[in-house]
């Protein structure tokens, strides 16, 4: 973290954030990242939420003199992002790594930009200026085509974990939080589907201190495969219409094979195959649409 801090930012604003941090055996790094929170926020309610650390993560960050909270066993990066967040009775809540990755600057940045524009929720978008393991660089730029085409929107930044956003926005989405990695991803879809206020604010990202838990092969698909099931929630028109779309084309290819082929037995079993199923995925995207409709009004009127 840079300590470096242009922005002031009052008192009365400090009060009305709880800063969480999910911490998972980083012993090497959470002491700096707490006392770093405690120097330049200190109105701030700052919670450590201990995922279930096997090494002195907790230890040392009770004695910074900070809220911990202990998980007995590893839950998950977005359980405890979900502990932090119910704990809390602040208006916003920051997330933010214990690794040391996020600088005390980016983080003013964000918490000003979010409570003088009164947005819902305001992201740091990591820089080509930050730090990024190159074996991570091609799943990370395929994510991010993937997330954008779903979400029919340019994303800067799908997963960042530095993020501020309000506790009523996000609590009532925390039944479709998972437990996992995931969590960012789903609270960026969230908001975007929902037609929220969600602001950008470029930033600059350390080299992590320690090893990262984070495993390309198996959080990126279970990420991707996320992203699809969210836009089927939120917006399922643009997965099926697509996939419908595709269909159609094939449809309209088999059926110019089989006008230009010499058979006499006319339109083929795979034009006939494409077509029925283009119309029963248009049908089910359909029904799909209005399920999900009724499913967020339910949720929204409990």
């Amino acid at each position: 973290m840079g300590e470096n801090r242009s922005i002031y930012i009052s008192p009365e604003y400090l009060r009305r954030i709880a800063i969480v941090v999910p911490a998972y055996n980083e012993e090497l790094a959470i002491s700096n990242v707490a006392q770093k929170l405690i120097q330049h926020f200190p109105e701030a309610e700052i919670v450590i939420v201990d995922d279930g650390s096997e090494d002195r993560t907790a230890l040392l960050a009770k004695n910074t003199g900070v809220t911990v909270i202990r998980h007995e066993r590893n839950l998950g990066y977005g359980a405890a992002l979900r502990t932090g967040i119910e704990s809390t009775t602040k208006e916003y809540v920051l997330f933010c790594d214990a690794d040391g990755q996020h600088r005390v600057e980016d983080i003013t940045k964000v918490i000003h930009a979010a409570l003088e524009n009164n947005f819902d929720m305001v992201v740091g978008a990591r820089t080509r200026e930050s730090h990024v393991s190159l074996v991570r660089r091609p799943g990370k730029w395929f994510l991010k085509i993937f997330s954008n085409f779903l979400a029919n929107k340019k994303i800067p930044d799908l997963n960042s974990g530095l993020r501020i956003i309000r506790r009523d926005v996000i609590l009532q989405f925390l039944h479709l939080m998972p437990q996992g990695f995931s969590f960012s991803s789903t609270s960026t879809f969230a908001i975007l589907k929902s037609r929220y206020s969600l602001h950008y604010i470029p930033i600059v990202v350390n080299q992590r201190i320690g090893k990262s838990t984070v495993r390309q092969w198996k959080h990126g698909p279970q990420t991707l495969m996320l992203i699809l099931r969210l836009t089927v929630l939120f917006e399922p028109l643009r997965v099926f219409l697509t996939a419908s779309a595709g269909l159609l084309i094939l449809t309209a290819i088999s059926f110019i094979i089989d006008m230009l082929s010499d058979r006499s037995t006319g339109i083929g079993d795979t034009t006939i195959l494409f077509s029925v199923s283009t119309l029963l995925v248009f049908l089910f995207g359909l029904l799909c649409d209005q399920v999900s409709s009724l499913r967020r009004e339910h949720h929204n009127h409990k």
